[in-house]
């Protein structure tokens, strides 16, 4: 895990939104984000399964992520 997504993640336990290069998103990040979520689901963690996967959302919008390309 690199440095920006471990930055990423700590981010996200604050409640603070995730800022990075688009990049960075697609390669390492987003798969990372759900990972954490699928654990949080494990765990029986609804509420920070449910902002990871918000913030996997906001994120693939503002980048414009797209699962066929």
């Amino acid at each position: 895990m690199t440095e920006e997504t471990r930055e990423a993640i700590k981010r996200l336990h604050k409640g603070q939104l995730i800022e990075c290069l688009a990049d960075i998103y697609r390669s390492e990040i987003r798969d990372a984000l759900i990972r954490f979520a699928l654990d949080c689901a494990k765990y029986n963690d609804t509420g920070r399964m449910r902002i990871a996967l918000a913030e996997v959302n906001r994120l693939d919008e503002r980048h414009g992520y797209d699962a066929d390309d």
